[in-house]
């Protein structure tokens, strides 16, 4: 005769339920598309020469900037919601072993890392 199988723990602080986030805010990132692809013919056609520098040259290298600032507030919103811990608790899932501890099984890396 086989036992029967396990409950489902319950849900505690250590174990909350799994709420589904919004990551509409990442919508932002068609921004810098539209920048730098959708309104080049409009302009392409500005005779504008703002510092002796071609407006068209001008209008990439601030959308550079603008692009830079978008993945800065799209990064923040996506760590506010949580995707971070996700990202993490996805990687030590999938590591070898399955364990946290093996998904950093190199010693730590990145800046201010001793080796």
């Amino acid at each position: 005769m086989a036992a029967p199988p396990p409950a489902a723990p319950p849900d505690t602080p250590t174990n909350p339920p799994v709420a589904r986030r919004s990551l509409s805010h990442r919508w932002l990132l068609v921004l810098p598309f539209g920048w730098q692809v959708a309104l080049v013919p409009v302009v392409n056609d500005i005779d504008l020469a703002p510092l002796h520098i071609p407006f068209p040259m001008l209008w990439q290298l601030l959308g550079i900037v603008v692009t830079s600032i978008v993945v800065a507030v799209v990064f923040r919103l996506d760590r506010r919601a949580g995707v971070d811990r996700e990202e993490a608790e996805f990687l030590a899932s999938t590591a070898p072993g399955g364990s946290a501890s093996a998904a950093g099984q190199g010693g730590p890396t990145g800046p201010g890392a001793v080796r």
